[in-house]
């Protein structure tokens, strides 16, 4: 076999191109005691100054009690540093909310903070970011930059300027998980299994499947996935129904970074409508979407964000889960020694295709840090290749360097679902992160969600959020 071949017979170089090469706004160290910096400071901070303190990392629940600190100080962090690692909230809306707070507020804590790929940008055009461009040496930013994952990279860039504000951390993307006992039990083998992972099927076969399964099966729900009112529905999973059903928030990818005010306005096209009744219809079967989709989802999904369809996938309640690609190693632990078999495919094809919402989590420093020299210090470690593989061993989140993706692909855990991974990080789409898309995705969550509980008919919740939607670019542009 190949350097560049897989076990599956997929391309290495052709997956590393497609996470490597995402568009502009998409998903997105040394060793040593010494500052790095070669430049001035950042209002607020109280420049480089010494070594040592605590640097408090705004990272999430998998880094806490995971051995981190002391991988990075393996990794390069001088001991004098205490990296202490805290516990945000668990969805991205209330995380990004929190950080606004601090920075309002000017407090030095956190001094790290791992923000969403998705509303980094506005924070670096108001400026409420640390340049890293100004702060960290040049030979620390260029590895960075000719190493990391490019859309990544581009999302923590300022549109302007060109300066990097923020390092990749992981890049992300969504996946189907399944129960392959329960589908074996429905009639389905190795050769359905095997064309899912590089073809899968429609929203409406998929939905038959689903149904198929749960015929006489000992679970509660069917198909899972995140609907309840928050940023991820209207970044993540409404943008794929959209998307597959041909539908576009601003008439194609070509309009989603802008011109603000400039751009049409699609959401109540004829296929953008297409996605929210394939959403609705997805739970509730009203047959009004294009395709024949059986209602296999439970109501409580438009309550739901990632946390809780993972915890019920996992306990064995549900026969398939939309998630992104770190619940396929919290699925395979939790079937240890149990009789399920685990799964992984594409998320299902509409008429435009299967389509999967590009995410990610970057690092990037609190402007009103005051230990700005060891945060540095703790970025550059975070970069060495030890950390990010240990990052992938212990939370399962994908490295942010495409030279890793071979350590992936040799894992006992990600390594059998490569081409599903190749086939989802091909058909990836963004969304409009622009500086007015925070109030635009909230219109979005609102208006689908309340198409979700039936309290609006599709139609409604799509001129709804045209009107709105109209409106904001209007006044911004």
């Amino acid at each position: 076999m190949s350097e560049d071949s897989t076990r599956n017979g997929v391309s290495r170089r052709q997956y590393l191109a497609a996470t490597g090469a995402v568009g502009a706004a998409g998903l997105a160290g040394c060793s040593g005691g010494g500052d790095g910096g070669d430049g001035g400071t950042t209002a607020g901070s109280s420049g480089d100054g010494e070594i040592g303190g605590t640097v408090t990392v705004f990272s999430g629940p998998q880094f806490v009690d995971a051995g981190f600190p002391e991988v990075l100080h393996e990794a390069g962090v001088p001991d004098s540093i205490t990296i202490e690692m805290t516990r945000p909230p668990q969805d991205t809306g209330s995380k990004q909310q929190q950080l606004r707070t601090a920075i309002n507020a000017e407090e030095s804590d956190p001094d790290l903070v791992l923000t969403d790929n998705g509303w980094t940008l506005p924070f670096i055009v108001r400026g409420d970011l640390v340049n890293l461009e100004e702060e960290m040496d040049d030979e620390f930013i260029s590895r960075v930059r000719e190493e990391g994952v490019q859309s990544m990279i581009n999302t923590g860039t300022h549109p302007e300027t060109g300066d990097l504000y923020s390092v990749p951390v992981f890049p992300d993307f969504p996946t189907i998980t399944y129960r392959k006992d329960l589908l074996r039990n429905a009639g389905y083998g190795e050769s359905d299994f095997n064309t899912w992972r590089g073809d899968p099927p429609t929203w409406g076969e998929f939905s038959q499947i689903v149904s198929e399964a749960m015929d006489g099966a000992d679970v509660d729900y069917g198909h899972l996935w995140q609907g309840n009112n928050y940023a991820g529905l209207a970044c993540c999973t409404f943008n794929e129904y959209l998307t597959s059903m041909g539908g576009a928030f601003f008439g194609g990818q070509d309009n989603l970074f802008g011109p603000i005010g400039d751009r049409p306005v699609t959401l109540d096209t004829e296929e953008s409508i297409d996605g929210i009744e394939a959403a609705v219809d997805t739970i509730h079967g009203t047959g009004s979407a294009p395709m024949d989709i059986e209602g296999v989802s439970p109501q409580e999904v438009a309550g739901w964000s990632e946390p809780d369809t993972k915890s019920l996938f996992e306990d064995g309640s549900a026969v398939t889960q939309r998630n992104w690609t770190y619940s396929i190693g919290g699925a395979l632990t939790a079937f240890e020694e149990t009789d399920m078999e685990l799964g992984v495919m594409p998320l299902p094809q509409g008429p435009n295709g299967s389509w999967h919402a590009q995410g990610g989590w970057i690092m990037s420093m609190n402007p009103y840090t005051d230990n700005m020299a060891s945060a540095k210090e703790v970025i550059k470690a975070w970069w060495e290749d030890s950390v990010l593989e240990y990052q992938f061993d212990t939370a399962n989140f994908m490295p942010p360097k495409p030279e890793l993706y071979s350590y992936v692909e040799q894992s006992d855990t990600y390594g059998p679902y490569f081409e599903a991974l190749q086939y989802s990080a091909e058909n990836l789409i963004p969304r409009p992160t622009t500086s007015v898309w925070p109030n635009q995705r909230s219109i979005v969550a609102t208006e689908v969600n309340a198409a979700l509980r039936q309290e609006k008919s599709p139609q409604e919740a799509a001129s709804a959020m045209q009107e709105q939607i109209s409106a904001v670019e209007e006044q911004s542009g």
